[in-house]
């Protein structure tokens, strides 16, 4: 009996522990994090962290990080080397017909690094910072897919040779990339209703293509370099002209060529 009554106790003891951990408040130093998650997300989402958290900080070389979520989480990683990868997969509660309202922050420095972004559910958001290490070299690549409604996509890329590629599927959802450097290559491609897609390029020879399949939607890129090349296909509606899209390329430089194809 005695021996009974000691293991009862050793797990409650446990139990009380891994709550308390469970409810810790997040240290000091994510909040800066937290705080441009915050800024990004949708009306509905309040920060309350009601959701799991998870941070992830990574020194070193060929590290390999894989953060799978369920329900109204928080995901952010840190990596600092080269030929790291991380993905993040981010559902919404099975079962239900709730909000996502997941958010995933990637920042990674150095050279020959992956992001990959899977969010499905209303209302995520997606942050993707990659700096490329020594002389600005590069060879990045960010993947995000968001599947719902009211998403909102960020891709920073600063170096040579970065690819990026967004794919949206939904309503009212937002697309920004910013690309710095050289040989860049930027894929976007959005389906569904009243969809934005924000493209900043700065630097030569780089190349971007946005699609868009649906009515309501604006395209702006904008090149500041030599040699750049830009492709947006916009297609509404057949028939209903009201369902118009806007498309809007500036570019500053030499040699650079645009093509836009819009139907309605």
């Amino acid at each position: 009996m005695k021996t009974q009554m000691t293991a009862i106790a050793a797990a409650i003891a446990l139990a009380m522990s891994a709550s308390a951990l469970a409810q810790t408040e997040p240290a000091s130093e994510f909040d800066g994090s937290r705080a441009a998650i915050d800024g990004m997300a949708g009306a509905a989402y309040d920060g309350s962290g009601l959701g799991n958290d998870s941070y992830i900080d990574q020194e070193g070389d060929y590290n390999n990080t894989d953060v799978t979520q369920w329900g109204t989480q928080i995901s952010r990683i840190e990596q600092n080397g080269d030929d790291n990868t991380a993905n993040v997969t981010q559902d919404d509660v099975v079962g239900t017909s709730g909000p996502g309202e997941n958010s995933s922050l990637i920042e990674q420095a150095d050279n020959g690094n992956r992001a990959d972004v899977a969010q499905l559910g209303e209302e995520n958001d997606s942050i993707i910072n990659q700096e490329g290490g020594f002389w600005g070299a590069a060879v990045n690549y960010a993947n995000v897919d968001q599947d719902g409604y009211r998403n909102d996509s960020w891709v920073d890329q600063d170096g040579f040779m970065n690819k990026s590629s967004v794919v949206q599927d939904g309503d009212l959802n937002d697309s920004f990339v910013k690309s710095e450097g050289n040989f860049n290559k930027t894929y976007t491609t959005q389906t569904g209703d009243e969809l934005d897609s924000d493209i900043i390029s700065l630097g030569d020879w780089n190349y971007t293509a946005v699609t868009q399949d649906g009515y309501g939607h604006d395209s702006f890129v904008r090149y500041q370099g030599n040699g750049n090349t830009s492709y947006v296909n916009q297609s509404g509606d057949a028939g209903v002209a009201s369902q118009q899209n806007f498309s809007q390329i500036r570019t500053t430089g030499n040699g650079n060529y645009n093509n836009v194809n819009q139907a309605n």
